[in-house]
């Protein structure tokens, strides 16, 4: 054994990387890490490979042996050698082609309709409706202070809508178990990246609100709701 980590890679059927499973012989201790990027069925596949790591943990076998019998049932090769842990967290944070293809995959290119809808509510929207007002703060009856929450106009909010129409918003995409999209320094979203950006900030929104009041301060709606249309028109031509 020439390094204390190794790892196994776990396969879905088509080959879809879903996990990691390894070990750390220096802590004496056997992990799964899921790997973020993967979609709804790797996702649950991998929630059964965790389940499957945690059960041959609790059999007690020694390190080596447990890895080397979950290797046999991944049938992916023997263990790996890596540097440490911090390298298969590196492995799980890989986003792939494949992923970006699941992605272009959910975008209904057949309705015209709500792309037509996306493209004249965008258009739409002047400075006021992008001007996001804040609520809340005010202290009730009670004595407890409201949090604050945004207020986003009509006009905006139709284009959040819009994505939803589209295909755009997915759960092929795990926003909560990925780094939130940012804008590239080009100022271009590549079309997978806008189809993360519209998941996270339809879905997200609910859970952390004003994520597209700063996406709008970033540059991200823009960059995400140009990149969607653009995928379109060079999908039609």
């Amino acid at each position: 054994m020439n390094h204390p980590v190794q790892y196994v890679a776990v396969q879905a059927p088509d080959g879809e990387v879903v996990g990691y499973v390894w070990a750390d012989y220096t802590a004496d201790a056997l992990q799964w890490a899921q790997r973020a990027a993967t979609g709804a069925d790797g996702y649950r596949l991998g929630q059964e490979w965790a389940a499957k790591v945690a059960e041959t943990r609790e059999r007690g076998l020694p390190v080596a042996g447990a890895l080397t019998e979950l290797a046999r049932a991944a049938g992916t090769g023997p263990p790996v050698d890596v540097s440490g842990p911090e390298a298969v967290e590196d492995l799980a944070r890989t986003v792939t082609e494949a992923d970006d293809r699941r992605l272009l995959a959910q975008l209904d290119h057949g309705n015209a309709e709500a792309w037509q809808e996306l493209a004249d509510a965008y258009a739409a929207l002047t400075d006021d409706d992008r001007d996001v007002r804040w609520g809340g703060g005010e202290k009730n009856a009670n004595g407890a202070i409201q949090w604050p929450y945004p207020i986003y106009s009509r006009p905006l909010w139709r284009v959040v809508t819009a994505l939803w129409g589209i295909g755009a918003v997915t759960a092929e995409h795990r926003w909560s178990a990925s780094p939130p999209p940012v804008v590239p320094p080009s100022g271009r979203l590549r079309p997978a990246d806008a189809v993360r950006a519209a998941t996270y900030l339809a879905v997200g929104e609910r859970v952390n609100e004003g994520s597209v009041d700063e996406a709008l301060r970033s540059g991200l709606f823009d960059a995400m709701v140009a990149a969607l249309l653009d995928r379109h028109i060079a999908h039609a031509s």
